[in-house]
């Protein structure tokens, strides 16, 4: 069965994309020398607490930028989803220590900021929750350079083309 109204989906897209991708809207991570080698999870979020605060309860999309040491532009990496209530953890997981269990990109924010990058990131709170899920796919969708998805892009494109397959043509 086909949507009818997807126009007024794009237009909300194109609204949460301008306001994720907005320089006006990003906040730079802090990264101190002293915890990056060795790498210190705990004291980089403690030095980030004003920033997870911020995030806490307030969002469940996001947007990671990073820049080169030296370089001031930044570029979009990562497009991520998540519940408000467990925001400050997701972010905390991809920028300072993983848990485990969670897909994140902390090897690759290591490496990074050991190297002297810079890291920016983006967040905005999207009702109903629910709609988080149909955005970042999308967005994955719209934004190739976000390399750090590149396993997200991957499945959501096998998805939809089994999707558009013939035999789930309604």
């Amino acid at each position: 069965m086909r949507y009818e109204c997807i126009s007024s989906l794009e237009e909300y897209l194109a609204k949460v994309e301008a306001c994720l991708l907005s320089e006006d809207n990003r906040v730079a991570v802090n990264f101190p020398l002293a915890s990056l080698s060795p790498w210190d999870g705990d004291a980089l979020a403690t030095a980030n607490n004003a920033l997870l605060a911020k995030i806490s309860r307030s969002a469940n999309l996001y947007a990671i930028f990073t820049a080169a040491c030296g370089v001031k532009k930044h570029s979009l990496r990562y497009l991520g989803k998540t519940t408000q209530k467990l925001a400050r953890q997701r972010i905390r997981n991809h920028l300072f220590r993983k848990h485990e269990k969670t897909g994140s990109k902390l090897a690759r924010m290591v490496a990074h900021a050991c190297n002297g990058g810079s890291v920016e990131i983006a967040w905005i709170s999207v009702w109903p929750e629910s709609l988080r899920n149909y955005l970042e796919e999308e967005l994955i969708l719209r934004h190739p350079e976000a390399d750090w998805n590149n396993e997200n892009r991957e499945r959501i494109e096998a998805e939809l083309l089994s999707a558009r397959s013939p035999a789930f043509e309604t």
